[in-house]
Formats: structure tokens, C-alpha cells, sequence
């Protein structure tokens, strides 16, 4: 008991963290949205683990099953970001923008065993505005500007899903959806030669894109925690994704839970994005208020190193209806990822996601 109390001090200490919200990638795979509800979020953006009702056929389909009735869920988040570079004239340059997330939908159980599902979410963005001045040497320790790049690139990806799950044993559920992955962007990359006899370099692309989907998962509930496992297929501008992960129930507020999640993406990939998170969940700290913490890391693939991620959620019990709010922080330091330059020493990016979220019980 007392080790518990311990240990949720330690957290309580930190804003809950959200890991999995990268830097804007605007000509690759974009950068996932992890606000399926404001609670999956503020857990960490678990995959594998019980966080989203009716929206878990995103992530996990398996948790369906735990649905008492018909649930509704409608989420909308938006992004604050900037970014630092630190270059080897030691000036900074930045870059800010915003991007929505939204989720829309339903759920209900038909039978003791059985429960279904359906909806759509934006799974990723690829909205991003970047300026960057390309150096040259022209001396010991002396640079001046040689060219400008400029990237303005638009899109996103969503995906329309219908899911089902079974209680199979008192320790198995598993569940399992799919439906389309779609979306579609453009991105211009201009370079502009500061010799204005120079011809300037701008390239355009766009793209568009339908494909198949699938998730599926199981939750094994036990005396001692509650197993969880996910994964979806990745798809042509989308990631491959596994998660897996434990939780259980604490002794003290009754109905509350912490847990951890290991989550990987690009399985098919020889340098995978790998993120880990530990989380608590409140449950009535206050009457009709529960409230998420969390912690965790991200090592995204490519040119990014190890980023932190802070946040903090709550859900307001009104009866019938839930609202979820959800705040949360990244910050990361990386290499050139965008604008790869050999000049650059850093780039330090950080990001606040904001997020609202509405649970309807009809």
C-alpha cells in the first residue's frame, strides 16, 4: 500500500506524458495523430490497452467488448509547434503551425459476448511550413548564406473503419477492424539561389492514396493485471505498428489502474521507431472527476533521436455524458530531417497538443 502511494506521489509530481506526436513530417509519412479520445492521449498515447470505447477500432478493437451499451465518441484536438535550429552561425531560426485531429465514433453491444463498431479518424498529418538558409564556407570559421529552402506542404491521411469483438474465455477477448486508409497532399520545395543570376529549383508533389486497413488485438484480463496487445498494416504513406502492453488496478481509489506500453513502428524497417510510456489513471479524486498522468520516451526512425513527451488529461462525469479534455508537451532534439544540411548542429523541437473530447451514452 504504502509503495503504491509512493509511487503515484513521484508521478503526480509530472504532467502526464503523450509520447508518440512527432516533428511535421511533410514529405514522408506524415506525423500520427495519437488523439483518438483526450484519455488515450494523456495515457501516453497507448495503442494495446483499454483508453478509447467506441474509438478503440483505431487501436485496439479488442476493448469493444467492454462497452455497457451504446457509446458515441467525438473528439477535435489541434498542435502548437515550433522549432529551433541551431546552425554554425549560432542564430536561431523558428517555425510554428497548427493541425486538427478529429474522431467520430460508435459502438454498442449486441449480445453478453459480442460488440461492434464503426467510424472515422484522422490518422495522420502532413501539414508543415519550413524555411532554412543553406551556408557555405568561405573561410576558417566563416560562412555566409548560399541558398534558401523553402518547404510548404499540405494533407492528410484518415481511415473508415468498422471493428467487432468476442469475449472468446474469462481471460481472452480478442477483436479485430478494418476499412479504408485514405487521403491525399502536396508539397512544394523551393530553392532559392541567393546569386540572382542563378535559376531557381522548385519541386512539386502530389499525391493521393486509398488502401485496405486492418487492426487487430486481444486483451487478456486477469486477477493479478490485464494484458494488451495490437498491431495494424502499414500502407503507403502510413507506418506498420505494434504495441504491447500491461496494466492493473491500484488498491487505493477504487477503479483506478497504472500500466506501461512498449510500442514499435516500421517493423519492416531495419531502424524501427520505438517508444515506451507508464501511465496512471484516477479514478474520482474529486466527485465525477477522473484524471490521467503519464510518462514515457519516443526514438523515432530516420534522423530523430529520443524525445520527451508531458501532458495531463481529466474526463467530467455529467451522467449520460463524458467530456474529456487533454493538454500535452513534446519536446525533442534531432538531426537535419526535413532540410538534411551539413551546417546545422541541432534542431530542438517542441510541440502542445490540445485536446476536447465528448462520450454520449444514448
Amino acid at each position: 500500500m504504502h509503495r503504491y502511494i509512493f509511487v503515484f506521489a513521484i508521478i503526480l509530481m509530472l504532467p502526464a506524458i503523450v509520447l508518440a506526436w512527432g516533428f511535421h513530417d511533410g514529405i514522408g509519412n506524415g506525423s500520427p495523430i495519437v488523439c483518438f479520445t483526450p484519455k488515450s492521449s494523456a495515457m501516453g498515447g497507448v495503442w494495446s490497452l483499454p483508453s478509447s470505447g467506441a474509438a478503440s477500432i483505431f487501436l485496439n478493437p479488442a476493448e469493444l467488448s467492454m462497452l455497457d451499451g451504446t457509446l458515441i465518441n467525438l473528439t477535435t484536438a489541434i498542435v502548437q509547434w515550433n522549432s529551433i535550429v541551431l546552425s554554425v552561425m549560432d542564430y536561431d531560426q523558428f517555425a510554428s503551425g497548427n493541425t486538427g485531429a478529429v474522431t467520430l465514433a460508435a459502438g454498442t453491444e449486441i449480445s453478453d459476448a459480442v460488440s461492434i463498431g464503426a467510424g472515422i479518424a484522422k490518422v495522420s498529418d502532413f501539414r508543415f511550413n519550413g524555411v532554412i538558409n543553406i551556408l557555405e564556407e568561405i573561410g576558417l570559421n566563416s560562412y555566409q548564406v548560399f541558398a534558401i529552402d523553402i518547404l510548404d506542404s499540405h494533407g492528410s491521411l484518415w481511415e473508415a473503419n468498422t471493428g467487432i469483438s468476442m469475449v472468446m474465455t474469462d481471460w481472452l477477448t480478442a477483436g479485430v477492424s478494418g476499412g479504408i486508409r485514405f487521403g491525399k497532399g502536396s508539397s512544394i520545395r523551393r530553392h532559392d539561389i541567393v546569386d540572382p543570376t542563378a535559376v531557381d529549383d522548385t519541386t512539386e508533389v502530389e499525391w493521393k492514396e486509398s488502401d485496405f486497413c486492418v487492426h487487430a488485438g486481444i486483451l487478456m484480463p486477469f486477477e493479478f493485471g490485464t494484458f494488451g496487445l495490437s498491431g495494424t498494416n502499414a500502407t503507403g504513406r502510413y507506418r506498420s505498428r505494434i504495441a504491447v502492453g500491461f496494466q492493473r488496478e491500484l488498491a487505493i481509489l477504487n477503479g483506478s489502474t497504472m500500466g506501461m506500453e512498449l510500442d514499435i513502428q516500421s517493423l519492416e524497417e531495419s531502424n524501427p521507431a520505438i517508444s515506451g510510456k507508464l501511465f496512471v489513471y484516477l479514478a474520482e479524486m474529486w466527485p465525477n472527476v477522473r484524471s490521467t498522468y503519464s510518462v514515457g520516451f519516443k526514438r523515432a526512425s530516420d534522423y530523430h533521436r529520443a524525445s520527451l513527451c508531458l501532458g495531463t488529461g481529466a474526463c467530467i462525469d455529467f451522467g449520460r455524458v463524458d467530456i474529456d479534455l487533454g493538454v500535452s508537451w513534446m519536446s525533442r532534439s534531432r538531426a537535419g530531417f526535413a532540410f538534411p544540411e551539413p551546417f546545422i548542429h541541432n534542431i530542438d523541437d517542441a510541440g502542445t497538443y490540445y485536446s476536447v473530447g465528448l462520450s454520449w451514452r444514448p
